[in-house]
């Protein structure tokens, strides 16, 4: 009888999918698998804050010159 849980980690291994990401992770507890999420989503915002204000910036120079 096939083993559906098989199917889908040969799945996904074929596809690409580290898999040894998903044991590291799955070896935290919840409030670190939290406290990662929590990084990551800070770094995800402040990089989105950088782009922004570097995209604001040749407007407010056009501006100042114009």
């Amino acid at each position: 009888m096939p083993d559906p849980y098989q199917d889908a980690i040969e799945e996904a291994v074929r596809a690409g999918f580290d898999l040894s990401l998903v044991d590291e992770s799955l070896r935290l507890t919840p409030e670190q698998r939290a406290l990662q999420h929590d990084q990551a989503l800070a770094l995800v915002l402040e990089f989105d804050r950088i782009r922004r204000d570097r995209d604001e910036q040749p407007k407010r120079t056009a501006q100042a010159t114009g």
